[in-house]
């Protein structure tokens, strides 16, 4: 009888599903700016709704406020902690503005490029696995399945963000009543990767028409598979061209510019007469060194984070 019992305590988990846990930082965000909510943010809804983000948009909006509040108050304290009382640098005053306003735009941009990261990796992901699972919706079709049990049976897969949006149509249609082509375009409309959109399309004109499933997913299965191969021959070319740059060109101006400064301190020489060799390596450690690591990862993030490689 126990075992009967725990059996059926796990099915009723699995019938829940995920809960979704709410921290304090979060709940008190919403608290401060739940006014936020008061009004509808369809541009903020979809941005979450994209990124499987369950959050209100004044939670989302206030957790972003209040982060860059504290990290900008944090970066100011520890900027006149270090720089006037440990290291009793002249460029203190400098540092203190600095580094706090650094602080404040990259807390004011850090939950956007996660969501917006979130949003491409899950693209990403979809382009990356879309020809298996139309080589294994064809194969569905071939065993006499119809397309709304072959959008069923891959939501049952495990192929990652393509099974959950096809969940989402199944939950729509066996679970809101809506019909399954309606329920096929919300999604279609809605998912990040341009790949997934038009088979969903063609998959709900080919539920109007009564065309062939498995002919339509094969047929786009190969071509994705020739897309695929193209891409990550393009990748591996352009990734050596840019740690090529990055060794070649960064790496040794920094060094010339160490050496540089060596040189000028040896000789007496100052770029600007309240600017000694050791303000000079101040800047450069703290400073020029941070930010064109920042700027090559951001062209990094450019290149790669849409996933056309």
């Amino acid at each position: 009888m126990s075992q009967v019992a725990q059996s059926e305590k796990d099915d009723k988990k699995k019938q829940k599903g995920p809960q979704t846990k709410i921290g304090w930082y979060n709940k008190f965000s919403y608290f401060a700016f739940r006014w936020l909510d008061n009004k509808p943010r369809p541009g903020v809804l979809q941005l979450l709704y994209k990124a499987d983000i369950q959050m209100l948009p004044g939670m989302y909006l206030g957790t972003i406020i209040i982060t860059a509040a504290i990290v900008t108050v944090a970066l100011l304290f520890v900027s006149w902690f270090v720089f006037t009382l440990i290291l009793h640098s002249p460029l203190a005053l400098i540092f203190e503005i600095v580094l706090p306003l650094a602080g404040l735009g990259a807390s004011l941009g850090a939950l956007p490029l996660i969501t917006l990261n979130k949003i491409t990796g899950k693209k990403v992901k979809i382009d990356a696995v879309l020809p298996f699972v139309l080589a294994y919706m064809a194969t569905l079709s071939s065993a006499g399945m119809n397309p709304v049990e072959v959008i069923r049976a891959v939501g049952l897969r495990d192929f990652g963000p393509v099974s959950r949006e096809f969940q989402k149509i199944s939950y729509r249609s066996d679970v809101l009543g809506e019909d399954i082509i309606s329920a096929i375009n919300h999604i279609a409309l809605n998912t990040p990767s341009d790949t997934l959109r038009e088979l969903l399309i063609g998959m709900s004109n080919i539920i109007i028409s009564g065309g062939s499933l498995r002919t339509y997913c094969e047929q786009e299965s190969k071509e994705l598979f020739a897309t695929k191969r193209a891409k990550l021959r393009s990748f591996i070319d352009s990734l050596a061209a840019f740690s090529e740059g990055y060794i070649g060109g960064i790496i040794v101006s920094l060094i010339m510019g160490v050496i540089g400064i060596i040189v000028m301190g040896a000789l007496g020489l100052k770029v600007l007469p309240f600017l000694s060799s050791a303000d000079l390596f101040d800047i450069l450690i703290f400073v020029i060194v941070p930010l064109i690591n920042i700027i090559f990862l951001a062209m990094l993030e450019t290149r790669y984070a849409s996933g056309e490689v």
